[in-house]
């Protein structure tokens, strides 16, 4: 953690003197001799330092690639077209293969240094005072969300431990500057503390944020935040809170249901998604020539091109979900006549690489998936008849028949959905997790469902940073 820690501010350094947001705040005789101070002296400093934790969202080692494979493969929803090793492990759940995520303390400290810093900014002309506040929420935003896939993945839900764990990851909500700072290590936090820290994070983000962001979707506005606020909660077990919280998010939004079939096809292909309230941009300059075609959703995917590798396919068991009803538009991204992928399976077509050279954007939160939580929200704080009735629209502009529904058999439907709808995009591991269910895996891989008890449901922490913290303790079952 210490060397990460020097290296983040390195990092924050050479965004700011890079960072076309500061070019002329930065034009000094000698750039090299910038201090962070320097440098964030005026807003457009601090939106530099907000645009890097940005670009950290989409790096491949979370959601511009892991973060969407590993939660779909280490459960049921893909199985292998091309066998060259990778996801290889994560496919059997092999012991300490997991999703790393101890990575995403640089982007937490990236918007720790926003956040301790920007309100102390003097004599702010009048024009950067909404912007200012604008910056603030985004970070704010960005640190929820860090945290929260970490909650995910180190640690179990408020209300689902097992044998009483509660742990997650250790709470910093102050900047690192140097060694004195680097070297304030702290315990890990408990579930409810951690939930507790993000959803202040996000309330206040909805205190700061604009109502629609003049980005789109590409920057967060007030819609976004209610929305990963009703994520929070729906993980968090608040059913009624996350219903209230997705109603503001789609009164909010600028986004769309998709209820089309060729235009749900289609819309894989537009930039920005229909449905997108946040989507994660990538742009050419975030990419080296090679990263395309050996790292992408893309070519994981797909085989679009000849470089692509096309390891990934839908699962078996996934393909007879998604046949269990008659007219469900979604078969229109699931190709089953893809030549020499295995019998049963079928390739995903929604990430092509719209953008060309393998590259596109991550929708992170789509109207669908406020609308689902709606749903669950409702049907689990008793509601069954507004939930119900969200659940039905989505299944209408699914080509899906309305259902009448109660209790669990209620509850079961609307995890369907989610899994249909939302199937190689990250969310499948987590919502068997979440609601503390035993992890089902494809007959091809070999390995038995997992219980919910095993301790393989949460990741390993790097025994590096166990070295370098007296205070950190193991997830059970990895000592």
């Amino acid at each position: 953690m210490l060397i990460m820690k020097f290296r983040n501010i390195f990092l924050v350094l050479m965004v700011l003197l890079s960072g076309t947001a500061c070019e002329e705040a930065l034009r000094v005789s000698d750039p090299e001799s910038l201090s962070p101070d320097d440098v964030l002296d005026k807003v457009a400093g601090f939106e530099s330092v907000v645009l890097s934790a940005y670009n950290r969202i989409h790096r491949f080692g979370w959601m511009g690639q892991n973060g969407i494979v590993a939660p779909e493969i280490m459960a049921d929803n893909l199985d292998f077209n091309n066998r060259t090793g990778r996801y290889e492990q994560h496919y059997v759940n092999a012991v300490r293969t997991h999703m790393g995520r101890w990575g995403n303390f640089v982007g937490i400290n990236d918007c720790n240094i926003i956040i301790s810093r920007i309100d102390d900014l003097k004599d702010i002309p009048s024009d950067d005072l909404a912007l200012r506040d604008q910056v603030k929420g985004e970070a704010l935003f960005i640190r929820a969300l860090n945290y929260h896939d970490m909650a995910k993945v180190y640690g179990y839900e408020p209300g689902q431990e097992v044998n009483g764990f509660n742990l997650t990851v250790p709470l910093r909500t102050s900047e690192t500057k140097g060694v004195s700072d680097a070297l304030d290590v702290k315990p890990r936090a408990t579930n409810t503390e951690l939930y507790t820290q993000i959803k202040a994070d996000l309330n206040s983000a909805i205190s700061l944020l604009p109502a629609s962001n003049g980005s789109g979707p590409f920057r967060i506005g007030q819609d976004a935040a209610h929305a990963l606020l009703a994520r929070v909660l729906l993980y968090e077990g608040s059913w009624a809170e996350a219903a209230a919280q997705a109603e503001l998010a789609l009164s909010k939004t600028g986004a769309s249901l998709i209820e089309d079939k060729a235009a749900y096809y289609d819309s894989w292909f537009a930039v920005p998604h229909p449905e997108s309230l946040y989507e994660a941009e990538i742009r050419s300059t975030d990419w080296s020539t090679v990263d395309g075609a050996n790292n992408s959703l893309s070519t994981l995917s797909n085989n679009t091109s000849s470089s692509s590798q096309f390891i990934l396919v839908g699962s078996p068991e996934l393909m007879a979900v998604l046949d269990s009803e008659v007219g469900d538009m979604r078969d229109t991204i699931w190709d089953a006549s893809a030549s020499g992928i295995p019998a049963g399976t079928r390739k995903c077509q929604k990430w092509q690489g719209e953008k060309g050279d393998f590259l596109e954007n991550i929708p992170m939160i789509r109207y669908s998936e406020v609308l689902l939580i709606a749903a669950e929200g409702y049907a689990k704080s008793g509601n069954a008849g507004q939930a119900q009735e969200h659940l039905n629209r989505f299944r209408a502009a699914r080509g899906l028949p309305a259902t009448d529904l109660t209790g669990t058999d209620l509850e079961a439907l609307i995890m369907k959905e989610r899994r249909l709808e939302f199937a190689l995009e990250g969310h499948r591991w987590f919502d068997l997790k979440r609601n503390g269910m035993d992890i089902p895996k494809s007959a091809a891989s070999g390995v038995p469902t997992v219980s919910y008890s095993d301790f393989r449901l949460l990741g390993v922490i790097p025994q590096t940073e166990l070295s370098l913290n007296e205070f950190l303790v193991q997830n059970p079952g990895y000592n």
